[in-house]
């Protein structure tokens, strides 16, 4: 079957000046000063790591059609592919960090894997909070960031300066975007294995019987992994995670919802339109009318500082 086509706007990290370092960090301000409030509010799909981490006041953030809301010390983690929405600022201050995909692959060296293996990003909550002197540390290396990416010649020392203040900047959230304590164990480890396998095949509707042949144990084993670490069955979790393509394939392509339903493994229509229901609270179209805020922008929008990389 062919692939959707595609309406929603896609954004890149994609910065003439920063394309080398793949990092850029700049604040809300700015970015309502650069992009146009038109353009913000429309639900965009990113194609780069995004962190938004609240300093001042309150305001909202959409990810994943999920409405976080933020004050200081939120922080919100968005991962390529996931949509999200712009909310009006309405006195939110914050400082967003944008990461071009390559620079958050671990890397090895000849004493074993780098820092950034340690990361885990996969196991981030979308929005979780950090404490006064966690908040305290990320304005004292944001600013060490800032000012290196500011510099009128970015050299070589620039850059490895600019990628060892993110590694420093990235190991900070961690201890708050996680529970290294779960995060440690052979059951957190399963489940992502489990979640990396499905993520991978959701377009297939893999069950848990297969994932579990893949993975090489049982399926009661990968199911109480899932219900230790994630609190929920690994049904549960393919469930969620085939209601979320199809949430966003419904809002990001033109595709009839038969032909996303047929997409997604569905063999009858109605099957798809029930599934649907039981896991959104709505039916698939209304769900797209709902949530497609320019129904007639057929333009693939990859153009360099729409809406966050100038």
């Amino acid at each position: 079957m062919p692939a959707p086509g595609k309406v929603l706007r896609q954004t890149r990290f994609a910065n003439a000046r920063l394309n080398s370092i793949g990092v850029e960090l700049m604040t809300l301000a700015e970015l309502h000063a650069r992009v146009s409030a038109r353009l913000l509010l429309q639900t965009e799909r990113v194609g780069f790591y995004m962190v938004l981490v609240a300093t001042a006041g309150h305001g909202e953030h959409v990810v994943d059609f999920e409405r976080f809301a933020l004050q200081a010390g939120h922080v919100v983690f968005v991962r390529p592919g996931q949509v999200q929405q712009w909310q009006p600022a309405n006195g939110l201050q914050a400082d967003l960090l944008l990461i071009d995909p390559a620079v958050m692959r671990p890397a090895a060296s000849s004493s074993g894997p780098g820092p950034m293996a340690l990361l885990h990003p996969e196991d981030w909550a979308v929005r979780f909070s950090m404490d006064a002197d966690g908040l305290a540390a990320w304005h004292a290396l944001a600013a060490m960031l800032r000012q290196e990416l500011d510099r009128p010649v970015l050299d070589q020392l620039s850059a490895a300066m600019a990628r060892e203040l993110l590694v420093c900047l990235l190991l900070g959230l961690s201890r708050s975007a996680t529970d290294h304590s779960a995060a440690s164990t052979v059951q957190a480890a399963l489940v992502r294995r489990f979640r990396s396998e499905l993520e991978g095949r959701v377009h297939t509707r893999p069950s848990v019987a297969q994932l579990a042949r893949k993975l090489r144990v049982s399926t009661s084993t990968l199911t109480r992994a899932c219900k230790e670490v994630l609190g929920h069955s690994a049904k549960d979790e393919v469930d969620r995670r085939v209601a979320l393509e199809a949430q966003r394939l419904l809002v990001h392509s033109s595709s009839t919802s038969v032909a996303i339903g047929e997409l997604l493994g569905f063999s009858e229509p109605t099957n798809f339109v029930k599934f649907f229901r039981r896991r959104v609270g709505t039916t698939p179209e209304a769900f797209r009318q709902a949530h497609r805020l320019d129904r007639h922008r057929t333009r693939d929008d990859t153009a360099r500082g729409e809406p966050l990389s100038a």
